[in-house]
């Protein structure tokens, strides 16, 4: 089976802010959507680091967006 660990680092801030480290010009959420619902193969299991709160917005949209690649891979699993 395959492990996937999306770390949120690898977006661009104008898609989360609420991360350890930024990356200018990084992917947009939609890439990473994008890689995740093609994958193929037996996903065992995943995780989702580098969320940062003390960093992300007062509404969390770095938390909204960690939440949709969790609720992805949970998806991919049960498949």
């Amino acid at each position: 089976g395959v492990y996937i660990s999306i770390d949120v680092d690898c977006l661009d801030p104008g898609y989360a802010v609420g991360v350890s480290h930024y990356e200018s010009g990084g992917l947009s959420f939609r890439d990473v959507m994008n890689m995740l619902q093609n994958l193929k193969g037996d996903i065992v299991g995943g995780d989702v680091v580098e969320y940062n709160p003390q960093r992300d917005t007062p509404d969390r949209m770095t938390a909204m967006v960690a939440a949709k690649f969790v609720r992805e891979l949970a998806a991919k699993m049960s498949k």
